[in-house]
């Protein structure tokens, strides 16, 4: 949710409530058995620097202007040129203020990839790769560590933005190709000790599936192709098993659309067979605590984004800053490994302002 404008959340407060459609009584695909070499054996433990942090998103201009998934390119107009001092002035101040060592950082595979509008991916861009490793530098001098997303459907005139035709079935080489770029990708970076965790895609169910209630295209941002769960599904366990093959030793997920907060207890079906942690996201101006140990198999989470409800609660600092500060009041007891308060539409920090209502209940959380 981090880069939209959107009632994302009062949608999904209506309608993630039910069981998911899984696309006309389709059968949801079976993940299969991983080879052994991509196993995840011997992997480190899933440890965070800090367990409170920020859904960072991306870094904007020095002056303030969106970026969103273009802050990687070689453009001195929208891409790291602007974003470098601006990225750099953001992780100084976090830092600074205690607002804690781990961010959510958005980077959208897309923006790295020189592109064929009918074939689809036919490289990376090799200086906008090494944009990416300087900014994982940066991180890495300020003691601080992330989890990345890797492919983003939000803003289609974003150079960032995943080409969602696809998975329509009409277009088999752009899919293919970006498995490729996938594995060429998690080849070079998978390792990267600065990573905490890849989200494989933000939201799937809602930026390319129907949760969200979002429209089809052509229309305002944001917009979602509305494809099946089956469809959903299909390509996450071909994207987790690319993955896994190309970075064993690395953890990996898929960001939920707040379904699994809104579902008591969650349907964790969708998810099955495609995530070594969970990533869960929160909107609501009256939070309650929910058993997630109890009903996640075991396996590590996360509270990815926290905030009060898009819409009518988001942008107010005082019912925001009490939804953050329930989360991070009880995100020990419920087992939660880390909460990252959003940041973006929300008022958290400002630079020359300093910390705001919610910037201040992240500071002073142990």
């Amino acid at each position: 949710m981090r880069l939209r404008n959107c009632v994302l959340a009062v949608l999904l407060a209506a309608s993630a409530c039910s069981s998911h459609n899984t696309g006309g009584g389709e059968p949801l695909p079976v993940a299969k058995p991983l080879p052994a070499a991509c196993q995840p054996t011997n992997r480190a433990p899933f440890q965070l620097p800090s367990d409170k942090g920020l859904n960072y998103g991306a870094p904007a201009t020095a002056t303030g202007s969106f970026l969103g998934t273009n802050w990687l390119r070689q453009s001195i107009y929208e891409g790291w040129p602007p974003a470098k001092p601006r990225f750099q002035a953001d992780l100084d101040f976090i830092q600074s203020h205690g607002l804690g060592s781990v961010l959510r950082l958005f980077v959208g595979l897309d923006q790295l990839m020189v592109w064929d509008k009918n074939k689809g991916f036919v490289r990376y861009d090799d200086q906008e790769l090494d944009n990416f490793s300087q900014a994982l530098d940066m991180v890495d001098a300020h003691h601080m560590q992330v989890f990345v997303v890797v492919f983003d459907q939000e803003v289609v005139s974003s150079h960032g933005n995943f080409h969602f035709q696809a998975l329509d079935g009409s277009h088999p080489a752009m899919r293919a190709g970006y498995l490729r770029a996938l594995d060429i990708f998690l080849r070079r970076f998978g390792t990267r000790k600065t990573v905490i965790g890849w989200d494989l895609f933000n939201e799937p169910y809602n930026s390319l599936g129907r949760d969200g209630g979002l429209s089809k295209p052509p229309g305002p941002d944001p917009v979602s192709p509305n494809y099946s769960n089956p469809t959903v599904r299909a390509w996450m366990l071909d994207e987790y098993r690319t993955a896994r093959c190309a970075a064993p030793k690395a953890w990996f997920t898929f960001s939920d659309t707040t379904a699994l907060y809104w579902q008591d207890p969650p349907d964790t079906a969708l998810y099955a067979g495609a995530v070594d942690y969970y990533d869960i996201h929160i909107y609501d101006n009256n939070p309650k605590p929910r058993d997630w140990q109890a009903t996640l198999g075991g396996k590590p989470y996360i509270l990815g984004e926290v905030g009060a409800d898009v819409g009518s609660g988001l942008a107010n600092e005082s019912l925001n800053s009490r939804a953050v500060a329930f989360w991070l009041s009880h995100s020990h007891a419920l087992g939660a490994t880390a909460v990252l308060a959003q940041v973006g539409g929300a008022g958290v920090y400002s630079l020359r302002g300093g910390l705001m209502a919610t910037g201040q209940v992240v500071a002073a959380a142990p």
